[in-house]
């Protein structure tokens, strides 16, 4: 069986992920990181036998997030999936939300469990603000309710990171022209001393 753990939650992912392995406590779990695996690692792992005879369990940890559109490839570590998961359980984690085409090719006997942040995280970040304190306080008190501190404070830090690279002229690589519009108001907000002493 093939179970596919991906989405920008990395806290939620990976805590379904140390309960997927503590299950498997009584098997052969192997580990395998994605971002090193070729098609030959893959194969070796995922087909190969138990050294103890027993059944393995295989994880394979950001597999499919390094590989950006190079759909080859993806269908190749695809098909090698697929293959070797009518045989044995096979586990993937992936710290991003795959597209539906790479869900796509794993088959439709696969299990996938997307975890997203939840909508009141950015809700939060949008407020933070000069004189919206009453507000960004209102979030904070609710996120403190469903999620963890740590979590919070990364995803503030975040934030605060990429309205120093805005307000320096410089937008974040990797954000769509939407969030840059948003960042780039919300910067505007704050002067350069404000946002240093966030």
């Amino acid at each position: 069986m093939i179970t596919l753990l991906h989405g920008d939650h990395i806290e939620a992912s990976r805590a379904e992920l140390n309960r997927l392995k503590q299950e498997a406590k009584e098997k052969e779990i192997r580990t395998i990181d994605g971002r090193m695996a070729d098609a030959s690692s893959l194969i070796q792992s995922l087909e190969s036998d138990s050294l103890f005879g027993g059944m393995a369990v295989v994880v394979i940890e950001q597999l499919f997030g390094k590989l950006g559109r190079q759909l080859k490839r993806i269908g190749e570590y695809c098909t090698l999936v697929v293959r070797a998961g009518g045989t044995r359980d096979i586990i993937i984690w992936d710290d991003k939300e795959l597209g539906a085409s790479v869900v796509k090719q794993l088959g439709t006997a696969i299990q996938v469990r997307l975890f997203k942040l939840p909508v009141l995280i950015f809700q939060f970040l949008d407020s933070v603000r000069p004189g919206n304190t009453a507000i960004t306080v209102s979030y904070f008190t609710k996120l403190m309710d469903t999620d963890s501190a740590e979590l919070v404070f990364a995803m503030l830090a975040k934030r605060v990171r990429q309205l120093l690279t805005i307000a320096d002229g410089a937008p974040p690589a990797g954000l769509q022209g939407w969030q840059i519009a948003r960042l780039t108001t919300q910067a505007k907000s704050f002067t350069m001393s404000e946002l240093v002493s966030v």
